[in-house]
């Protein structure tokens, strides 16, 4: 396997220079955190909190086991080794107004002049960490000379390590996407194109660069909700598959989605509430892995994402699109896929877990799709679920739309 460092050499057409970046959280704060989780009680016992189905959040007994093993055997140190054994960087992006972000990336470069940028986009509860398993396959497989891509996963601004957004003004989603944009140019990319891949809100990025920049030619999505049918579709259309995938989005919007409108309604609110007590972002954040999942990852996956929340500050921050997804009054807008036509070459990974997996036919209506994949198996976070089967579609869709 190839080091990082070997995958560190920026292209050499980037208008910028990132500086290199390494995560190490500052003793005290982690040693802070520590005596707070310790600190911090879990829920007495209710009837609500006993019932296995999880059908009313998360049960005392997980949140028990959870903070156990968060206390005496998670290793933060050993997640930051691991965060470090992958190119990291920082840059400036100053916006059209004048104001600069402090953003960050993490990224396989290759030497090829030929490479394929991609640029992927998590989503919330999610981070840049999401992608490190489809990056650890890729160096396994590849050196830095062979590689057919650059590979950048930054953290999108206001989540974890770009967690700085300007106090003084509204921010949205369509300025998140400006700077990510801005940030593939200062890469150099703007000459060659570049793709965009995505999931949650990290869709709705793609969704807007590539409607928006031509230097973006094309994008791979494994989240396309619509919250209605598109006109003209005949129900002979669905498969059984998607009817059942359908069916799951309505249970989502009836039992799974009142964290949405807290964000969406009362953001300062739960900033402040989520900000009190690790123990409150586990039950916040740790619910989502735990149900918007097909199999339950790894606890240590999951209390990797809700330290590096922690440690960050970064929950306040986070959670901003969300009041433009309930501020929407005619629908169809979920997470941005309000109808934003893309004619560019677009691929679809369908997975039947996903909080509202829609179907091809659906798909059909907003994008010029060349590329469709239904798995049997994998939920929403499936750059970390099927990292395997994700990157495999990402790779046929490439080809396919490129060739």
């Amino acid at each position: 396997m190839a080091s990082a460092k070997d995958f560190s050499t920026i292209p050499a057409n980037a208008t910028q220079q990132p500086t290199p970046f390494g995560l190490h959280v500052d003793e005290q704060k982690l040693q802070d955190f520590k005596t707070l989780l310790r600190l911090s009680p879990v829920a007495r016992e209710t009837y609500e909190n006993q019932q296995e189905d999880r059908r009313f959040g998360v049960t005392r007994k997980w949140m028990l086991d959870a903070k156990e093993y968060w206390e005496n055997s998670f290793d933060w140190r050993k997640e930051e080794e691991h965060i470090n054994s992958f190119p990291n960087f920082k840059t400036n992006i100053t916006d059209d107004d004048g104001t600069t972000l402090d953003i960050h990336f993490t990224a396989l470069f290759s030497e090829r002049k030929d490479a394929t940028p991609i640029v992927f986009f998590h989503g919330w509860p999610g981070s840049f960490l999401e992608f490190l398993p489809i990056m650890s396959l890729l160096r396994e497989k590849y050196t830095p000379s062979d590689l057919p891509y650059h590979i950048i996963a930054p953290s999108l601004p206001g989540y974890t390590l770009s967690k700085d957004l300007p106090i003084s003004k509204n921010w949205t989603v369509y300025d998140t996407a400006r700077i990510m944009h801005k940030l593939a140019l200062s890469l150099g990319f703007g000459t060659s194109g570049y793709l965009v891949q995505g999931g949650d809100i990290g869709s709705f990025v793609s969704r807007i660069i590539a409607a928006t920049y031509p230097e973006c030619k094309g994008m791979h999505l494994n989240f396309m909700h619509m919250q209605v049918s598109p006109p003209g579709i005949s129900p002979d259309s669905i498969t059984p598959q998607e009817q059942i995938g359908l069916e799951r989005c309505e249970q989502f919007k009836q039992t799974g989605s009142a964290y949405g409108r807290e964000h969406g309604t009362r953001p300062a609110t739960i900033g402040h509430v989520l900000s009190s007590s690790p123990i409150a972002q586990l039950a916040w954040i740790g619910e989502k892995f735990l149900e918007w999942t097909d199999e339950d990852l790894p606890l240590r996956t999951v209390l990797a994402d809700i330290t590096l929340y922690w440690l960050c500050e970064s929950f306040p921050s986070s959670i901003y699109t969300y009041r433009e997804d309930y501020a929407s009054r005619d629908g169809g807008y979920f997470h941005g896929q309000k109808h934003l036509y893309v004619d560019k070459p677009t691929g679809y990974s369908y997975f039947p877990k996903e909080l509202a997996p829609i179907p091809r036919s659906w798909a059909e209506t907003s994008t010029r799709l060349v590329v469709f994949k239904a798995h049997e198996s994998g939920g929403h976070f499936a750059a970390l679920e099927k990292p395997e089967a994700l990157w495999k579609d990402i790779e046929e869709y490439v080809q396919v739309a490129f060739k």
